[in-house]
């Protein structure tokens, strides 16, 4: 049953390397989609523009999918409608998780150990908490830990929904269960390279814009991953 199947990991990385290869003009083609759109984020950040191109954005991973399965007409609304009920939830369980995350460092406060204690903990909390390595480094290896179950996993229903099929998250979760470990693995890979990626480029110089130019194909890279660990838990086909 598809509970106890188990993604092939390092042959989902080969085979979504060999497709991104083969079809390098779709690949070379949404990379560059991705970047100017991204670019433009980057330069419209903070403005009205932003949020206009992220719309954008999510109509063009949309129909990426759709390519990929080859769904026509690659550009439709209805399946674009249908994606914001798992995309919604996915945000709205993130958001949920944020919260609890920034939520998290106040409960000492609740403990009441002293007076002291409590006067310059919040002095810590009002100043120097955002400034401090350790604390974000935490939070973020907390949200990498729960990014298989509130993103990755969930991704797959958004992925169904877009192509006509079920977009429930319940399903989602029940067809990769026991597969923590491997998306845990995805999501780390993702973050690692485009964190490497940003801090190269930046390091050597460059700004967000270089940085954008490497991310795009990285993104494109992993979306057929994420299309490759479709196919094998709801389409049930082998990954060799």
């Amino acid at each position: 049953m598809s509970k106890n199947k188990k993604l092939p990991l390092w042959a989902v990385l080969q085979n979504a390397w060999k497709y991104c290869c083969s079809k390098w003009q779709m690949s070379l083609g949404f990379s560059l989609i991705f970047y100017a759109i991204g670019a433009c984020a980057v330069w419209s950040w903070q403005t009205w523009l932003f949020w206009p191109l992220m719309v954008i954005l999510y109509v063009v991973w949309g129909a990426f999918f759709r390519v990929y399965f080859g769904r026509k007409p690659y550009w439709s609304w209805q399946p674009l409608f249908n994606s914001l009920i798992p995309s919604t939830k996915i945000v709205l369980l993130t958001v949920l998780i944020a919260t609890i995350l920034v939520l998290l460092p106040i409960i000492p406060l609740f403990v009441n150990i002293s007076p002291e204690f409590n006067a310059g903990y919040a002095k810590f909390l009002q100043g120097d908490i955002e400034h401090n390595g350790w604390f974000i480094l935490g939070a973020n290896v907390l949200f990498l830990l729960v990014s298989p179950i509130i993103a990755y996993r969930p991704f797959l229903a958004w992925i169904s929904a877009l192509i006509g099929r079920s977009g429930s998250l319940r399903l989602a979760w029940e067809k990769t269960r026991n597969n923590y470990w491997e998306f845990l693995v995805i999501s780390l890979l993702t973050d690692c390279a485009l964190s490497v990626v940003r801090w190269l480029i930046l390091d050597w110089g460059g700004n967000d814009y270089i940085t954008m130019l490497i991310a795009a194909p990285v993104m494109v890279y992993f979306n057929v991953v994420s299309a490759l660990a479709y196919e094998f838990f709801f389409l049930d086909r082998k990954v060799d």
